[in-house]
């Protein structure tokens, strides 16, 4: 039976997720804050809405029809003038309304990001269990609507999901950066965790479908802290050194060898040196990856990426 999807921030990730809707015969309605945008969603079958959920107007979400999806694909980026505990919830606020009212048994799915961990600097491993304690804007953005999430919907409701760094088709992390022999102001043995946008794309299909509310229950981690029940971490579960994620675009690329900025390591170290475990999130995926490490998803893309 075909179903009605709404997709909140329509972009690299929601584009995708909603051709697939699509192409299965769902209707999908999307929101966006661009009139042109809207067009060409228009264009591809999609129903768009043009709306800024931090606007005060309900608009034309007051006339929203039933759902049984809703994802919220979000920029974590800071909105000036807003604090970044706020660009989240008060969007979720203004768009909730609507939604609950006409569709109570609506699934939600947040997409969130990794960088909502404490701080980790020793390469360590991090899963759902660990502790949360972001210190960049859009992190703390993501983890304030984590919460709101948790506070208004019940588990039978919701889903999280926590990407890592997201790459894929004209996505390919610092390629130009090596091509053109700029120096990389990384810690070269610091790690990387990455999910290709394909892979995020089908997780979140999977999500919309998966049975909730009894599933994975994990332990409560104290007050304020994210329920572990519907909360995954979505990467690839193999996280490379930075000096070979970028030694392999050099060596596939025939580029000089990446050169990097020893000055600025220590400080890319003490920002974040951890490892993603994706152990709950492969262990319940009905199919494995197709991008199961970042070599077969650059290997991808090397085709597309200019020489």
């Amino acid at each position: 039976m075909h179903k009605t999807r709404l997709i909140v921030g329509c972009g690299y990730v929601g584009e995708r997720v909603a051709k697939c809707w699509h192409n299965r015969g769902d209707r999908v309605l999307a929101i966006t804050r661009s009139p042109d945008k809207a067009i060409r969603m228009r264009d591809q079958g999609w129903e768009p809405f043009v709306w800024d959920w931090l606007q005060e107007d309900s608009g034309p979400i007051s006339r929203l029809p039933r759902l049984d999806t809703v994802l919220i694909a979000v920029s974590h980026a800071p909105v000036e003038g807003i604090p970044a505990e706020e660009t989240h919830t008060r969007g979720l606020a203004r768009l909730a309304p609507s939604i609950l009212n006409a569709s109570p048994e609506a699934k939600w799915i947040y997409l969130s990001t990794t960088g909502v961990f404490a701080p980790v600097d020793d390469g360590s491993w991090v899963d759902e269990e660990s502790p949360v304690g972001p210190t960049r804007p859009g992190s703390v953005a993501a983890l304030a609507g984590e919460r709101w999430i948790e506070s208004h919907l019940t588990s039978a409701h919701r889903i999280v999901l926590r990407p890592a760094g997201i790459y894929g088709p004209k996505r390919v992390p610092r390629w130009d950066a090596i091509r053109d022999a700029l120096p990389l102001k990384v810690d070269p043995d610091s790690y990387l965790n990455l999910i290709h946008v394909d892979d995020l794309a089908m997780v979140i299909d999977w999500a919309a479908e998966a049975p909730l509310g009894d599933a994975e229950r994990g332990d409560e981690r104290g007050e304020g802290a994210t329920s572990t029940e519907n909360l995954y971490c979505v990467c690839d579960g193999n996280s490379p050194r930075r000096r070979d994620y970028y030694q392999t675009i050099a060596d596939w690329m025939h580029w000089p060898a990446p050169i990097f900025d020893t000055a600025s390591q220590r400080q890319s170290r003490s920002e974040g040196n951890k490892r993603v475990c994706a152990e709950k999130l492969l262990r319940n995926l009905p199919t494995p990856l197709q991008y199961p490490s970042y070599r077969e998803g650059l290997k991808s893309l090397m085709s597309e990426t200019p020489s």
